[in-house]
């Protein structure tokens, strides 16, 4: 039984690159569409100083490392993706900057404690081990670290009008997206990973049928 468990974890973590690895050759090196709206709200609530360790965790195609770098130039910079097609554009976008391929659900290539700030935009709803995913995040940021996740948004005003209009588009089985996520449910987790969460908010559209939340939280210094 574990060993038949362990192939299938193989086989999905194989079929995810595929995915992603397609997914960027289709949109030849362009980004997530809804990045024009989104990113104006996230870049206001950076936490970064110069000098600090930055991972883009889900880095894609180095879109924002290329926009922080923008503000904040002497920051040390790392992109992390599962598509090998993402980071080879991301080198290419970055080349003074570090990128690794990973696989969902592995161990991070970094030490304990290493980062000052992590951001994982609109990454999270696509991993399937979301366990893993966040004890790993906290696992390389430091403490008192700051870590910025964003995430569609799925509250009970916007889920009935999802149910009654949208539904198929959403739950789309050829889309990316596999994790849905509440306000309740992100708090949750990410408090669950010894967490802090010091402010959220809300983007696209307006609220309470906003197209995406972020939350950016601290680490625990005991951690």
């Amino acid at each position: 039984m574990q060993t038949h468990r362990k192939e299938s974890v193989k086989i999905v973590k194989i079929i995810m690159s595929i995915f992603y690895n397609e997914y960027y050759k289709k949109r030849r090196g362009g980004y997530l569409d809804d990045f024009s709206f989104k990113w104006p709200v996230l870049r206001k609530v950076l936490p970064l100083k110069n000098g600090q360790t930055v991972l883009d965790f889900g880095c894609g195609t180095g879109k924002i490392i290329k926009k922080m770098k923008t503000d904040f130039p002497k920051c040390k910079y790392f992109g992390l993706d599962v598509s090998e097609v993402a980071i080879k554009i991301a080198k290419r976008t970055c080349p003074n900057d570090k990128f690794y391929v990973i696989e969902d659900g592995y161990k991070l290539p970094f030490k304990n404690n290493g980062f000052d700030f992590i951001i994982a935009a609109d990454v999270i709803e696509h991993v399937y081990n979301t366990k893993k995913t966040f004890s790993e995040l906290v696992r390389v940021l430091k403490p008192k670290g700051k870590i910025l996740i964003s995430t569609p948004y799925y509250g009970f005003i916007k889920n009935l009008l999802i149910i009654t209009f949208g539904f198929d588009k959403i739950f789309d089985p050829f889309g990316q997206h596999i994790r849905f996520f509440s306000k309740k449910s992100l708090f949750s987790i990410v408090t669950s990973e010894g967490l802090s969460v010091t402010k959220h908010g809300y983007y696209g559209r307006f609220y309470p049928i906003s197209r995406g939340i972020y939350i950016l939280a601290e680490k625990h210094s005991r951690k």
